[in-house]
């Protein structure tokens, strides 16, 4: 019988760290640096997510604000997507998640933090995703993105079947995505007691292409449960089934793994 083989690694930098606060570390410094030459020349944008995969991005930033002086005074911020049918003071909101997490410890203008509207109503999402694209373009585009994974090879909220020149929009949130936001919304507190149909259907999402028009995007993935979702991201065909391969495209991407992400990662024999 022949012996199957793994498909080679994507052409993309793949940083291998020991532990996740490597990468933490590792990323924060890049965008503190960023951010101090914005400072000097025009400001610095930053693309943002939310999620466990973050947090840890976020504490960092927040030490070097409060123990290194770093400034965000001349940043503005846009978050990737947000639930629909949340108040924006909901604390499982991606919003109330930003300011508990980043906004609320650092020196940002609370007007130069862009994070979708979660209260729109049908009839108004298309004037909205329209100025947010536009608002993008005034600023001149992201500087730094970033990224996590869904299990289902989603990023942001693009979910299977996303293609890669997709654009902000309302989208209705795959049953994976509801399901692992279950726990998160079985009470307006968080407690963990929910089901998928506690979840939100649907939520607004900067698209594919959106994204990509970012000058740089770093990907974090913690943990055995991204695994899969990581080979196929830098093993797997490229196409909307799985939409995080269309980041396989953009000339400054970084991967950044512990060793639990990286676990199922495979060279052919002979490489």
């Amino acid at each position: 019988m022949e012996r199957m083989t793994t498909p080679p690694l994507a052409d993309v930098p793949v940083r291998r760290v020991a532990d996740r606060s490597q990468a933490e570390r590792a990323v924060a410094a890049e965008i503190a640096e960023l951010v101090r030459a914005g400072a000097a020349d025009g400001g610095t944008v930053l693309g943002l997510a939310t999620g466990a995969t973050m947090s840890g991005v976020y504490r960092e930033l927040v030490r070097l604000h409060r123990e290194r002086g770093l400034s965000f005074a001349r940043v503005t911020t846009f978050n990737l997507d947000e639930y629909l049918g949340l108040d924006l003071h909901d604390p499982r909101s991606f919003r109330a998640v930003m300011q508990r997490e980043f906004f609320d410890h650092v020196d940002l203008d609370p007007a130069r933090t862009f994070v979708p509207d979660g209260q729109l109503a049908p009839g108004d999402v298309a004037a909205f995703v329209e100025r947010w694209e536009a608002r993008l373009e005034e600023v001149g585009g992201v500087d730094l993105q970033l990224l996590g994974l869904g299990r289902n090879g989603h990023v942001a909220f693009n979910e299977p079947g996303s293609p890669g020149d997709s654009r902000t929009r309302r989208v209705e949130l795959d049953p994976i995505t509801r399901a692992a936001a279950a726990a998160t919304f079985g009470s307006p507190d968080g407690s963990p007691d929910g089901s998928p149909d506690a979840s939100p259907r649907h939520a607004i999402t900067m698209g594919v292409g959106t994204i990509l028009e970012a000058r740089r995007i770093r990907v974090l993935a913690f943990g055995a449960g991204k695994a899969a979702v990581v080979r196929g991201l830098l093993q797997g065909p490229v196409g909307p089934e799985r939409p995080a391969t269309w980041l396989r495209g953009h000339p400054d991407l970084e991967v950044w793994l512990d060793p639990a992400a990286a676990a199922q990662l495979e060279q052919p024999p002979g490489s």
